[in-house]
């Protein structure tokens, strides 16, 4: 993750840079540049579109609120520059906690630092919330690469951003799901995109009901789990985070969603 805290440090010194009094005109002033030369693609302009939902406030309102509490977060899990790169599964312990618009959130905010190749992974088969909230193509996706009928070349798509690809879900039925999910131990997905990106984000169902995130916690090894304020049951997070460490997933932290109150530093703690 060196290269991933690189840029990080970067990106922070060069907002701090522009947000330093201003010299003397005469020595600050530069000549415009040449009519000609149009400024390459950057994050702000591909930040500031309208092609996803409002929930994605990342893209939707880079220099809003919310979108620095994303960043916060950014900066809590590039915490460990020792890593080349950072592969981390984002779960909740029960349904509607806010886990996709996380997940998306925080992959648009990795993406705005330099030369930072990003990827989500739509891994909840079931509800393909992700795939939905990107529009882009369900298939082929995860599912047809899983079954052998496709490479990983082929179901990478591109997004809005230059810096994020996702992996769309694919199409599966209920009865084959069992299968599928048992060959992500065996096949190279996490490596081979670890090798192509500086961070892996994958989308997975909730703890509680299925057994997809054990599967995927323990091809990635790392999780975020989302609680919800003033909704998410404190066993349910107990039993999700019990389940995923006999599953020996290590669980990176809890990100509190709908805030709407002050909450005490300590409950953010990392374990």
């Amino acid at each position: 993750m060196g290269k991933v805290w690189d840029a990080l440090k970067k990106h922070e010194d060069e907002q701090s840079q522009k947000q330093a009094p201003a010299k003397s005109e005469a020595a600050t002033e530069q000549p415009p540049p040449p009519p000609e030369q149009k400024e390459s693609v950057t994050t702000a302009a591909c930040f500031n579109g309208k092609g996803y939902p409002p929930i994605l406030v990342a893209y939707q309102d880079p220099g809003g609120i919310f979108a620095e509490q994303y960043r916060s977060l950014r900066t809590n899990v590039l915490t460990k520059p020792q890593q080349k790169s950072c592969c981390l599964l984002i779960t909740s312990a029960e349904a509607r906690e806010g886990k996709t618009v996380t997940t998306l959130n925080l992959a648009f905010v990795l993406a705005e630092l330099p030369d930072i190749r990003v990827v989500v992974v739509d891994g909840d088969l079931r509800k393909m919330e992700l795939t939905t909230q990107l529009r882009v193509h369900k298939t082929p996706g995860l599912v047809d690469f899983l079954r052998g009928s496709n490479t990983l070349k082929d179901v990478i798509q591109p997004t809005l951003c230059p810096n994020l690809d996702v992996i769309a879900s694919g199409v599966a039925h209920r009865s084959e799901l069992g299968e599928i999910l048992s060959r992500i131990s065996t096949s190279k997905l996490i490596s081979d995109l670890r090798r192509q990106y500086d961070c892996v984000l994958i989308d997975t169902p909730p703890v509680s009901g299925v057994s997809d995130t054990g599967v995927w916690g323990r091809a990635v090894g790392e999780a975020l789990m989302i609680v919800r304020m003033n909704k998410t049951n404190r066993e349910s997070v107990h039993r999700a985070v019990g389940l995923l460490r006999a599953a020996d997933v290590k669980i990176l932290g809890l990100f509190l969603t709908h805030q709407k109150s002050y909450v005490p530093k300590y409950l953010y703690r990392y374990y």
